[in-house]
């Protein structure tokens, strides 16, 4: 049987923020907060429990720097605490580093992707790409030569921007210090399997059952084709809804166009 690591006791997270990101995609960084004493006290949890928090402090990374909000999805902003030059979040002083989804379609800055190739090459730091994540994270370079996963639909755009890298349809994967997952809220699936392989597994079942998050396998339940499949069939439902709407819109009176008018005005009330 092999020797298991040792497992974290403190944990220093850094959240770079590449604008505009997906705020749910940044949510996994609450279980990191949930884990420490302040939260589980307030909880109200027997003393037992209690005793197995352990202290987190957490690092919102941007560009902008310090004293800036970095701007989220949903008119959200979120503030930064640090610059990519700040000496907290340097090589060698994050156990972890978290790379929420920007927009797919933007190439980082290059202090952006240095910042990443910096901390792969220290070799001290795990990191956890969510969703579009993997971009920035394939920009860096930190994909290369890993079995890594990414957002079901954008699979195919990701295997031909990085092809040096093993791309597995999963919900999440992982490959040495680098961790990744699909979609969004496969992010919390991801962290929930990573705070179960960091930290003490009695603190980990805690935070994940509190939360109610990793009870999701890591295999899909469905293939990807099955999944682009539905999703072809919701765009033919959309359109011919779309067109049935169109219809309703004159001044028909018939029982068709008049159940659809109430849906419609039962959807804007």
């Amino acid at each position: 049987m092999s020797e298991q690591s040792p497992k974290a006791t403190s944990l220093r997270v850094g959240v770079l923020l590449i604008p505009p990101v997906q705020l749910l995609d940044a949510s996994p960084i609450d279980l990191f907060g949930m884990l420490t004493p302040t939260y589980l006290q307030s909880c109200g949890l027997p003393q037992p429990l209690l005793n197995l928090a352990i202290d987190v402090s957490i690092h919102y990374i941007s560009a902008s720097g310090p004293d800036t909000h970095a701007p989220m999805t949903s008119s959200a902003t979120l503030p930064v605490t640090d610059g990519l030059d700040s000496p907290a979040v340097q090589p060698g002083n994050l156990d972890t580093l978290l790379i929420p989804g920007p927009d797919p379609n933007l190439v980082p800055d290059q202090a952006v992707l240095d910042f990443i190739r910096a901390h792969r090459n220290a070799a001290a730091t795990d990191f956890l790409v969510i969703c579009t994540g993997s971009f920035p994270a394939g920009y860096a370079g930190l994909l290369d030569g890993k079995r890594v996963t990414g957002p079901r639909g954008l699979l195919p755009k990701l295997k031909e921007k990085f092809p040096a890298a093993e791309f597995v349809d999963r919900r999440w994967e992982s490959d040495g210090r680098l961790w990744t997952c699909g979609g969004i809220t496969n992010g919390l699936d991801l962290t929930a399997a990573y705070l179960h392989h960091k930290l003490q597994k009695e603190l980990a079942d805690l935070v994940c059952a509190m939360a109610e998050v990793g009870d999701r396998p890591q295999e899909y339940d469905s293939s990807r084709t099955s999944s682009t499949l539905w999703f072809v069939w919701l765009i033919i439902k959309s359109l011919v809804k779309g067109g049935n709407k169109g219809k309703s819109s004159g001044s028909s009176t018939s029982t068709t166009g008049l159940n659809t008018d109430k849906r419609q005005g039962k959807k804007a009330v």
